[in-house]
């Protein structure tokens, strides 16, 4: 019989930057990360294509064909069941009769800091000034709203991905909150030790005998841990996780409960 698995996604749709994606199966009470740098069988891994083409629907849609093709092999390659998919981007367009979804309204509550989702229409605003940019002789690394472009590869890996598997939106800033490790930013040494510290001990693992997720799973430290977080609200049962937003929509972001 299969063994159930658990995806955690970090979404990145820089150029040729490949896509955080940590798989684990539960293990003698431990989330452990399988290893996916061996791509032998397996096809191929995606890539981001970089903000210029982030706002071309048939780039973004074969980049998430590309991810829902990947992860289809992998289940096949390790002969496991995946339950659920946590990916860390917003699920959906922020409805056009609010100023702020819900769950991002939840994280300011909680002081945690999040970019704000457009609406469909606002989109539709920023990818006509993002042509306008690159039409008039723009650079692609002065293009505007860069920070919330990526979110447009999440979208469509959420819409591709949600026709095979359950998907959950989670926010790894709002994890290590709950964890009570976030003090100082991941980004700086002392808060990326700090943070998987809490995650090793949350997970069932110890500071001398950690998951090696450098040869787990593609991307920076920051993301390794990103995808390995993301990964451990996805194996959690809904009865172990908190809601932030409206769970009865696509406006919500979930981590673990609080201790």
């Amino acid at each position: 019989m299969p063994e159930n698995a658990f995806i955690g996604i970090d979404v990145a749709f820089a150029k040729k930057k490949l896509l955080p994606i940590c798989v684990c199966v539960i293990r003698n009470n431990r989330l452990y990360p399988l290893v996916l740098k061996d791509n032998s069988n397996l096809p191929l891994y995606p890539r981001g294509r970089g903000n210029k083409l982030a706002i071309d629907t048939s780039v973004v849609e074969n980049f998430a064909e590309e991810a829902l093709a990947y992860i289809c092999a992998i289940e096949n390659k390790f002969d496991i069941k995946i339950v659920r998919i946590a990916i860390d981007a917003p699920s959906a367009f922020r409805r056009p009769e609010v100023e702020r979804r819900e769950a991002e309204k939840a994280m300011d509550r909680l002081g945690i800091s999040c970019f704000a989702t457009p609406s469909k229409e606002d989109f539709d605003n920023i990818i006509k000034k993002v042509k306008n940019h690159l039409g008039s002789g723009g650079s692609e690394s002065m293009i505007p709203h860069a920070n919330q472009l990526w979110m447009l590869a999440g979208f469509s890996l959420f819409e591709k991905l949600r026709s095979k598997y359950e998907c959950i939106e989670v926010f790894p800033q709002a994890i290590v909150t709950a964890l009570k490790c976030s003090k100082v930013h991941k980004s700086k040494k002392d808060g990326l030790t700090t943070q998987e510290k809490a995650a090793w001990n949350a997970t069932g693992w110890t500071e001398c005998d950690t998951p090696e997720l450098r040869s787990a799973v593609f991307g920076s430290p920051n993301d390794r841990l990103d995808a390995y977080l993301s990964a451990w609200i996805a194996s959690l049962p809904e009865k172990e996780r908190t809601c932030h937003g409206n769970k009865l929509s696509d406006d919500v972001i979930w981590t673990q409960k609080a201790t």
